[in-house]
């Protein structure tokens, strides 16, 4: 073989993974597991993903503005948050919140043998007039 299509196919090889490498889900084994999205699929940024507490010590817990912006959702409404914190040892469920002015809260309790690569929350419009649940 001489080295002109040799060299060809490597870099077809090498073009071909980058192509793959590019078109990946980016939350595949990522932190980023959890995208929320309103009815029409748009991302929504700075949503809020709060974890609700196994064994709550009788007070709401109260996030610092520094805290909040952490568990915000991205400009394509991933969240970035470790979902181990919300992990209740004594069912194996992931419990937590997602929060957003001007939506309704969604609350989540999914199990963790059964979490889907990319669990994607649709979040429902608040009514028109009607005040969304206040976050934690």
């Amino acid at each position: 073989m001489t080295p002109w299509p040799r060299a060809r196919a490597l870099l077809g090889l090498a073009l071909a993974g980058l192509l793959a490498a590019c078109s990946s889900n980016p939350d595949a084994g990522g932190p980023s597991r959890v995208r929320v999205v309103d009815s029409h699929g748009i991302p929504i940024m700075n949503a809020t993903l709060l974890a609700d507490d196994e064994f709550p010590s009788g007070g709401q817990r109260v996030y610092s503005q520094e805290e909040l912006n952490a568990r915000a959702s991205d400009a394509q409404g991933y969240f970035h948050v470790d979902l181990d914190e919300s992990l209740w040892r004594g069912d194996g469920f992931y419990h937590f919140r997602v929060h957003r002015v001007g939506y309704e809260d969604e609350v989540m309790v999914v199990s963790k043998d059964l979490f889907p690569p990319l669990l994607r929350i649709e979040m429902k419009a608040a009514a028109a007039g009607q005040q969304a649940a206040p976050g934690r």
